[in-house]
């Protein structure tokens, strides 16, 4: 039996990011690290003007990776970050326009400074804060900027409210358990984190990632053989004792 495309109806593809960063909270008396996801306000309909995460459709003879770097390039002016596949989603009525399945992706990187080109339909692009709570079978993710609250809630791993459109509070929840399992067991963390960085950056995004607390010194002590101490320090802490800027230990080639 001969095949022809033809025979078959077929979607729309689109690519989706969910962009995680981790940059600096300051004050008078304190420094601290906080998670951020980086999201986009929609120029066009559907859900004109509503938060969403960054992407856009397939290009002809572009690959899905190529896909989801132009949209970051284009709708946010990240370029470089790590990309880590999630899924494909692909549940029915997931997009108002039809028969669109998205392959998502989870990018870290630092929280870069963001444009967004002219001809995108995007209309700017922001970093807000990033919150994940649990309570036995119930999680909470609140992502905030001023004013803006916006909030998913799962229930037994899945979502049960989803102030985003599409389905992208079910793609962030899912790439946020993914960043879990991925700063559990392969050490991401350091994809979040400048060349030169304290114990302390490290420190804090890694609890609030995991939802695990652990004293400094187990933490420095757990880590010792992942990172190498620098001659540098800390100067933009508003401590009066500069820190010790340490890097990511290089594996050594077999």
């Amino acid at each position: 039996m001969s095949y022809s495309i033809t025979d078959y109806e077929r979607p729309s593809v689109a690519v989706d990011a969910a962009v995680f960063g981790v940059d600096d909270r300051k004050s008078s008396t304190m420094d601290e690290k906080v998670l951020k996801i980086l999201l986009i306000k929609r120029g066009e309909e559907p859900f004109k003007d509503m938060y969403a995460l960054p992407g856009g459709f397939l290009q002809k003879n572009e690959t899905a990776e190529e896909a989801v770097s132009r949209e970051l390039a284009e709708e946010a002016g990240v370029t470089g970050s790590k990309l880590i596949p999630l899924r494909v989603f692909s549940g029915e009525g997931r997009d108002p326009r039809g028969w669109i399945i998205s392959a998502a992706f989870i990018s870290l990187t630092n929280t870069v400074t963001l444009s967004t080109e002219c001809q995108s339909d995007a209309a700017e692009a922001v970093w807000m804060d990033f919150r994940y709570e649990i309570n036995g079978s119930l999680e909470r993710i609140i992502i905030s900027k001023d004013e803006t609250v916006l909030e998913i809630l799962a229930e037994n791993g899945s979502v049960i409210k989803n102030d985003f459109p599409f389905d992208h509070g079910t793609i962030i929840y899912e790439a946020f358990k993914k960043l879990q399992d991925e700063v559990r067991y392969h050490d991401i963390i350091f994809d979040l984190m400048p060349e030169l960085f304290t114990v302390s950056d490290l420190h804090g995004p890694y609890q609030m990632i995991l939802q695990k607390e652990e004293s400094m010194q187990a933490f420095r002590k757990r880590m010792s053989p992942k990172i190498e101490e620098t001659d540098e320090y800390d100067d933009t802490t508003a401590a009066h004792r500069k820190s010790k800027l340490y890097r990511r230990k290089l594996l050594k080639e077999e």
